[in-house]
């Protein structure tokens, strides 16, 4: 089988074409040799352009191709941007054998971050040889690995007079200093740096964004290169940025496969189990400053469970660190640091005898999430051979795992549980005669005492794993080949994909530093059969991503990641500090008789006291415990489409289903739980229990039912404290002399008039045009923008208002009636408000009541403010 190229692929003709036209104008040089002193001479590229020739044709290149970012530079940097999946190192190839026959250039060096890059790039050199030859005229070029070992090929590059394209990786470059910098014999004494240099290489930088180093830029500079030209899907610096083959465009032309992904989680968010992740133990000069970082579950001030990294040393209690009663007796006991040099692995030991060491993810149905992610992933892989077979298209399945020993150990988990699921499931597509043996394989690398490495750069290091995967994809895409499922220890990140990878399943952990681009990058090509012919059927091309984690944070970190790369816009970055300004206290302010009649008003103190009614309270909370219904833990599964919009990543559910959980038997003190988040007494929680009488929810998941008990004993003891609230003045004010200066940016202040202030910094678009608003009504005499410290006390915490305002009312001949009205106002009202804010506004109504000022909450913009209080 031999992979095949398609010459008349507008994409990336149009790419080649952009980098090419940077030179017009350009003469055609034949060989030249530069230099006769050596024996054979140097021959070299030459440009007859200026560099503001080039960069004027940059210009017009970027404009045409409709790009707009990218930084513009005065050096001779192009960068060309091509999703990945796209074909790029095919046209950087085809870019080279194009500035030979129009320019006559012959000297090429490709720098590439890493080994399996360069394995690659050499493999795509194999494979087209014969399709660039009858496309070019069998134009003669030579390519190879630059070797230290062989520095004679550098001598071989400068004097040849053919095409020369050489393999670099930034590794060896930066390693060989030694050897590139020194005088030698076979080189008439000169530096191999030198005859680099004296042929004005052409600079083929492939993921730039791995060489953004200072040592390494300052580095490349002695190469003396004519130019650079810079390849990758994720542009760290978009250096004159001439094309672009952005994502969105690149799904929409059905140029990569689309993406699902079908999430394998527990349908909990981790208040019910025990989630710990450990991801390092480091060492301290004594014990106990040795620490560890363990990511949980953290409820935060509001209740809410989210998943933080957090520093634990000796003695620390993982409750109070966590405020979540699913740690209860997890103390530190011992610490192992992490020491590889000396065999230790790192681990925690809590009082409670559970042990936890270095990426190991505890969880109690994580082995049923695993066992699940392997069933479903095989499901899809049969179903998709069953559909692929007559198109003659080979699938492959990837799995990223957690631990090398959970494959590779006969009892390991991944192992046992593919091999289990893999004689069921096959049976039922028709697959009976597949060997299991033979349709999978591990690659790891392996040390000389048979222990496996673990760790990103293993796969360079595995002799097998190069064959199969790096220098011989046709074989791996062949029928004849019975590898179809592929596991590895996240060492497939980089470098590496095969056109027909159609499920990826990730068993590794949620803290895993592969992205998620470059995960779907893995099998993001289109496919192709077993005549090597690409399959353009978007039926056909669809990538599955079986996930341990929801669908929805899997779709957040990739949108994250398609921001962070610069695919979409970053949300709004805090202003420059260049454009600081201070909005300033007007003078004498506190003579405006305005000011002076509305500030006597609001800024009166009160305090608030409150009775709770335990009978109602017992009622309520128990009808409404009394409908929760909590169903066993279970594992979820979600099937989602993705898409890459123009805006963002989208996602639409395509399908569901549940399955039960197995539980261990364990013994939960609910009440006292429930007790010390309510302070509520023993007695009246027992009560609430009693009167619910919801005892199967509380035993189908006790910490789930104590969440849900917990929440809505709280929202009706602050429904309570809500309507039993009553208020009295207190001798205190908010003193005058607190108003002062505030320093904000450009970009958030309004300039206004009628205000102590020269201006009023807006949060947002909504207060800006409320602002310009009042400024334009002549009724209007003084607004406030209340600042942070004038506060109502409430039950459920300060409450900061938006506006004082004062008012007048003017008849129909336009003339002022004197008659003032005092407001304070709440521009972000509305049903959408959480419960705990909407609880403040009803406890701050009746604290303005009291005080006698007009209390209103406007959240229809100023329309509706005139509406109901201008009449």
């Amino acid at each position: 089988m031999k992979l095949k190229f398609d010459a008349n692929q507008d994409f990336q003709i149009q790419a080649v074409n952009s980098v090419v036209g940077l030179f017009e104008g350009q003469e055609k040089i034949e060989s030249h040799i530069q230099d006769r002193s050596s024996l054979l001479g140097v021959y070299a590229n030459i440009l007859s352009l200026s560099r503001e020739e080039v960069i004027k044709n940059g210009k017009k290149i970027k404009k045409y191709n409709n790009v707009i970012n990218g930084d513009e530079t005065t050096d001779l940097d192009f960068s060309v941007e091509m999703e990945t999946g796209t074909g790029k190192t095919y046209v950087y190839l085809r870019t080279i054998l194009e500035l030979n026959q129009k320019y006559s250039w012959k000297k090429f060096i490709i720098l590439v971050p890493s080994v399996a890059i360069r394995e690659g790039v050499i493999k795509t050199l194999n494979i087209t040889k014969e399709h660039f030859k009858k496309l070019y005229n069998n134009i003669p070029y030579r390519y190879y690995e630059y070797q230290s070992k062989n520095i004679s090929s550098v001598r071989h590059f400068a004097s040849s007079s053919n095409i020369e394209i050489m393999i670099m990786t930034i590794g060896a470059f930066n390693k060989d200093t030694n050897v590139l910098y020194s005088a030698r014999d076979q080189m008439q004494g000169e530096q191999p740096i030198t005859y680099l240099q004296k042929t004005n290489p052409i600079l083929i930088m492939d993921e730039p964004q791995n060489m953004e180093g200072e040592a390494t830029k300052k580095a490349l500079k002695n190469f003396n290169s004519l130019f650079r030209l810079r390849y990758s899907a994720t542009h760290k610096n978009t250096y004159n940025l001439i094309y672009q083959l952005a994502p969105y465009d690149a799904y929409q032309m059905g140029l990569v496969k689309k993406v699902e992904v079908l999430s394998v989680t527990d349908d909990e968010t981790g208040n019910s189990k025990p989630f710990m992740n450990l991801i390092d133990v480091k060492p301290g000069k004594t014990f106990d400053q040795i620490k560890a970082s363990l990511e949980v579950m953290v409820k935060n001030n509001k209740g809410e469970l989210k998943k933080k990294t957090i520093i634990l040393k000796r003695n620390d209690d993982l409750l109070m660190k966590t405020n979540n009663s699913a740690y209860d007796g997890y103390i530190v006991d011992n610490l192992t640091a992490h020491a590889p040099e000396f065999q230790a692995v790192g681990q925690i030991r809590f009082r409670n005898n559970v042990k936890i060491e270095k990426d190991e993810e505890i969880n109690s149905s994580r082995e049923e999430l695993i066992q699940e992610q392997i069933k479903q992933t095989i499901r899809l892989h049969f179903q998709k051979k069953q559909n692929l077979k007559e198109l003659g298209v080979k699938p492959l399945a990837l799995f990223f795992i957690d631990k090398v020993d959970n494959y590779v150990k006969d009892d390991g988990l991944i192992k046992k549980t593919f091999i289990e699921q893999f004689e069921i499931i096959k049976k039922e597509f028709g697959f009976d005669k597949l060997d299991v043996t033979k349709t999978h394989k591990g690659y790891f690398a392996m040390k000389k005492n048979n222990e496996y490495l673990e760790r990103d750069k293993a796969i360079a290091e595995n002799k097998e794993a190069f064959e199969l995967i790096m220098r011989d994809k046709e074989r791996l895409l062949s029928f004849d080949e019975p590898t179809e499922f592929i596991f590895s220890h996240s060492a497939l990140k980089e470098g590496w994909d095969n056109p027909n990878v159609f499920n990826i399943c990730t068993l590794n952990t949620t803290t895993s530093t592969m992205k998620k681009r470059q995960e779907i990058g893995r099998g993001m090509r289109l496919c192709v059969n077993q005549e090597g012919e690409r399959i353009f059927l978007k039926n056909v091309n669809r990538l599955s991503v079986i996930a341990n984690e929801s669908y929805f944070d899997y779709v957040s970190q990739l949108q994250a990641e398609f921001v962070e790369d610069g695919i979409y816009k970053v949300p709004p970055i805090p202003n420059n500090a260049k454009k600081k300004i201070t909005v300033k206290l007007k003078k004498d302010f506190a003579k405006d008789e305005n000011f002076q009649s509305i500030w006597k008003k609001i800024s009166k103190k009160t305090k608030y006291s409150v009775n709770i009614d335990t009978d109602q309270l017992v009622k309520r909370a128990s009808d409404k415990i009394k409908s929760i219904n909590i169903l066993k833990p279970q594992i979820r599964i979600d099937r989602v489409g993705i898409n890459i919009g123009k805006q963002h990543v989208e996602a639409g559910i395509i399908g569901g289903e549940s399955q039960k959980l197995s539980q261990e038997k364990r013994s939960v003190d609910c009440v006292e739980q429930i007790k010390d988040e309510t302070k509520l007494t023993r007695q009246t929680v027992i009560e609430i229990l009693i009167q619910s009488n919801n005892f199967s929810s509380l035993f189908n998941n006790p910490e789930k039912f104590v969440y849900e008990a917990v929440k809505i004993i709280k929202e009706e003891l602050v429904k309570d404290y809500i309507e039993q609230i009553n208020y009295e003045i207190i001798d205190e004010e908010y003193n005058i002399n607190q108003f002062e200066n505030i320093p904000s940016y450009r970009d958030n202040i309004q300039k206004i008039d009628r205000s102590i202030y020269d201006a009023i910094v807006c949060d947002s678009e909504v207060e800006r045009k409320f602002a310009v608003d009042l400024e334009k009504d002549e009724r209007i005499k003084l607004f406030i923008k209340l600042p942070s410290w004038f506060n109502v006390n409430t039950p459920v915490g300060k409450y900061n208002p938006d506006w004082a305002i004062v008012t007048t009312k003017i008849d129909l001949q336009g003339r002022d009636l004197k008659e003032k009205v005092y407001f304070v106002i709440e521009t972000k009202g509305g049903s959408d408000l959480r419960h705990a804010e909407q609880a403040k506004i009803k406890s701050a109504k009746k604290h303005f009541s009291l005080i006698e000022v007009n209390y209103k909450e406007i959240n229809k913009g100023y329309e509706q403010f005139k509406e109901e209080c201008m009449r």
